[in-house]
This record gives structure tokens, C-alpha cells and sequence, in this order.
């Protein structure tokens, strides 16, 4: 009898820590799965691309998912990809951003289906033009207003997409450290002239 209670009690135990780790595994392959159809984009579109993939933010909108990676080849000034990713795994679209050279941050704009989509990427320093200097900055959090009064605030890391589900102009982007305090804003931007930059999406051939 106590035989046949400690076997149960091992086929328990192993049949616990089989589903632990077809949990783990399961979790790794989804965590995997957007990487990798990024990667398998750049190898079949831009092969000779050998740079670093980097997938800077991404955002669910409606029923599918919004991308933004980078892989700078090292040759020129580098963009961005936004990667819109349907629900069967497959990329069914694409939008080539700018990135910030001598400011801390980007901001390109698109319209897609009814809603404004703002994304880009950050610098850790801006050129202060008065001083002709380099200053560092932390970029840690968002804020982004519509003109249709809607307000979006997100934490964020090496990027940033916001949407509203409307078509609305934009009328404050601004950043700041996790204190507060405000890093830079669209007035950064105004002093060279471009404040945004308008893109379109590309339908990717499958």
C-alpha cells in the first residue's frame, strides 16, 4: 500500500515538472515568434543586411500587431521598420521611418484604417543649438496629445508607437526622465524646421 502511494506521489511529481517545462518551452517559442518573422523579413528582403536586429516597442491594435524593429547595416544613416503582423503570424505590412540624428527622438506619422499611428526611436543625447554642445538625457516615459483632446502616457524603452483611433492631429509630443522632469518636446524639433515625418504603409508580398 505505501508501494503504491509513493509511486503515485512520483508520477505526480514528474507529471508536474513535464508541464513546467512544456509551459516554459511554450512561453519561449511565443516570446521567439516575433523576432523571428522580423529576421525572416530582413533575410528575404534585404540580405545583405548583416547588422543587429533590435525590436524596439510593440503594440496590439484591433486584432493584429504593430512592430517597430531596427537592423542598421552600418552603411548610411539607419531608419526603422513598423511591421504590421496579422493574427496568422504573417507580415502584411510595412512603414520606413526616420531616426533622430542630432535630437533625442523621432516622430513619424501614418494613417491606417481610421487611426493616427505615431512611432519612433530615441537618442541618450540632443544637440542643444544656443550652446552647440551635446546634452545627455534619459528617456523613460511619453506623452502624447491629440488635437482631438485624447491623451496617451506609456512607459518606454529604445522606442515608442501610439495610436489614436481617430484620424487626429498631434499637437504635444513630450519625454521624460523617471523623476519627471522633461527631457525634450516638439520645440526641440521645431528649431530645425521638420517636426514630423509622413509615411505610408507597403503591403508585403508573401
Amino acid at each position: 500500500m505505501i508501494r503504491r502511494r509513493l509511486s503515485i506521489i512520483c508520477i505526480l511529481i514528474i507529471s508536474g515538472l513535464l508541464s513546467l517545462t512544456g509551459c516554459t518551452e511554450h512561453s519561449e517559442s511565443k516570446s521567439s515568434t516575433v523576432n523571428d518573422l522580423v529576421d525572416s523579413y530582413y533575410k528575404r528582403f534585404e540580405p545583405t543586411n548583416r547588422g543587429d536586429l533590435k525590436i524596439l516597442a510593440q503594440k496590439p491594435i484591433d486584432n493584429k500587431t504593430l512592430v517597430l524593429a531596427e537592423k542598421y547595416s552600418g552603411d548610411g544613416h539607419s531608419c526603422t521598420e513598423l511591421f504590421l503582423i496579422n493574427n496568422d503570424k504573417r507580415i502584411e505590412k510595412r512603414a520606413t521611418g526616420l531616426t533622430p540624428i542630432s535630437m533625442c527622438f523621432s516622430v513619424n506619422l501614418l494613417e491606417y484604417e481610421n487611426n493616427t499611428i505615431a512611432f519612433g526611436n530615441f537618442n541618450n543625447t540632443k544637440w542643444e543649438m544656443e550652446t552647440d554642445t551635446k546634452k545627455p538625457v534619459n528617456i523613460q516615459n511619453i506623452l502624447v496629445k491629440f488635437k482631438n483632446g485624447e491623451i496617451i502616457e506609456e512607459n518606454v524603452g529604445l522606442g515608442y508607437i501610439i495610436y489614436s483611433k481617430t484620424l487626429s492631429d498631434i499637437e504635444i509630443v513630450e519625454l521624460y526622465d523617471k523623476n519627471g522632469i522633461l527631457q525634450s518636446d516638439l520645440n526641440d524639433l521645431r528649431k530645425y524646421g521638420s517636426v514630423f515625418t509622413e509615411v505610408s504603409f507597403v503591403d508585403i508580398v508573401q
